[in-house]
């Protein structure tokens, strides 16, 4: 199975991931299913949401890819 049907497969069966559990889910790099993430973006099929800071400052010392959350539409 391709790495985007993967995607597919996994992000429509949970609704939403974070891109973190998304690539430990699909066995690859975060990089690797953003990169493959855009084809569903760009058919509408999966929407990005930037989740906030939970701490409310910039410091950016938490891992960003885990406040990335992709929900499949």
């Amino acid at each position: 199975m391709s790495l985007l049907q993967h995607i597919r497969d996994t992000l429509s069966a949970k609704k939403r991931l974070s891109l973190t559990a998304l690539a430990s889910a699909c066995s690859c790099t975060t990089e690797d299913v953003e990169a493959q993430l855009c084809f569903y973006l760009h058919k509408g099929l999966v929407r990005k949401k930037n989740l906030r800071l939970p701490c409310g400052t910039t410091c950016q010392q938490c891992d960003l890819s885990a406040l990335v959350i992709y929900e499949w539409v």
